[in-house]
């Protein structure tokens, strides 16, 4: 279909609409996890058995309290590189930029709000890109929260091009993602599948 080009002209608007209702804020969550909220969620998580293999320490504390890079919409700590974000959504009094920023936090939305054009698209992307100062053992530990906190969300996570599989979560949720990888750099990478979700933070630890 051809598109006509663009000419100015005057439009007359004569019927009022209302204005459409907003979520309820959602206060300060605490974005990094603990070493005990990740040694909890790992004992719970299936494949542990096997992971223990590769890293025979991963269900105690002690390997967990030293990172090495992590992510923030705030901050980037240590060996993190780089922090893209795609698609992620801003309403006004709810997630828009500013209140992004001070909550520490991406809102990535899937359906509603098609009154406002929206397309209902599960298009929300994140990359963390880090250095592996060494070759070896790493666990790189996303948190997430779906929205609403009793709706179900589904994302895949990837390090570089190898997905761990679809995640589903309810609420927030702590997860670690184990990996052995090559000295120089790499990508974390976090990709929306079904429904709304925060980003929280992408936690990096080598495991010695």
């Amino acid at each position: 279909m051809r598109i006509k080009p663009f000419k100015m002209k005057v439009v007359e608007s004569t019927t009022s609409r209302a204005i459409d209702a907003r979520f309820v804020r959602i206060g300060r969550v605490r974005t990094k996890p603990s070493a005990a909220e990740i040694v909890r969620q790992f004992k719970r998580s299936p494949g542990k058995q096997d992971v223990l293999l590769h890293f025979p320490n991963a269900d105690e504390l002690a390997p967990w309290i030293k990172q090495v890079a992590s992510f923030t919409v705030r901050k980037k700590t240590g060996d993190a590189r780089r922090l893209d974000l795609w698609d992620c959504d801003h309403l006004d009094f709810f997630t828009d930029m500013q209140r992004s920023v001070n909550t520490d936090r991406a809102w990535f939305s899937h359906s509603g709000f098609t009154n406002l054009g929206s397309a209902e698209t599960a298009t929300g992307r994140i990359n963390c890109a880090f250095n592996a100062r060494v070759s070896g053992k790493y666990a790189c530990v996303v948190k997430l929260m779906s929205h609403p906190l009793g709706g179900v969300s589904t994302v895949e996570c990837l390090i570089d091009s190898s997905s761990f599989g679809p995640l589903t979560f309810t609420g927030q949720r702590v997860q670690p993602h184990f990996s052995i990888l090559s000295r120089g750099n790499h990508h974390f990478r976090i990709r929306q599948i079904q429904g709304a979700f925060f980003f929280l933070s992408l936690t990096i630890f080598r495991f010695v």
